[in-house]
């Protein structure tokens, strides 16, 4: 299974959903781990409530660009305090170890594979982090 988790991360990073997408946005924040250098900045464009569109940027590694990439596909035209729910619970799986298929369902099946390497889990947990910014910028 892990196998299978490693394919669907490396197929998220060589075709990125969302990945210097230029959308109008309403909040742009950016973030950084300093343990692998990741830099990454995450655009959030809302109305009603709902994700109307979620893209983002910078240099990263293969699993950081490959979790921005699954943020992107699953977020959008998501309701906008459920996305940070997600996000919440993303982040708290990765930590405790969590399956997150489980806790979230198949589409975040892929990130389980990182869960048991703590720097790993730190650049899947990044572009998610990044998005808690946008989020508190926004909050309704």
């Amino acid at each position: 299974m892990s196998a299978l988790y490693q394919q669907a991360l490396l197929a998220h990073h060589q075709s990125p959903v969302g990945f210097n997408l230029d959308i109008k946005f309403d909040s742009a924040k950016s973030g950084h781990n300093p343990a692998c250098g990741d830099e990454i900045t995450v655009k959030v464009a809302v109305t009603d409530g709902v994700i109307t569109d979620i893209a983002f940027e910078g240099d990263s590694c293969a699993i950081c660009r490959a979790s921005a990439s699954i943020m992107c596909e699953q977020l959008k035209v998501t309701p906008f305090t459920q996305a940070k729910s997600i996000a919440d619970k993303l982040i708290a799986g990765l930590e405790s170890k969590e399956n997150l298929s489980e806790l979230l369902g198949d589409s975040y099946a892929p990130l389980n594979a990182v869960a048991s390497f703590p720097i790993r889990a730190q650049c899947a947990q990044l572009p998610w982090q990044t998005f808690q910014l946008c989020f508190e910028e926004l909050k309704p």
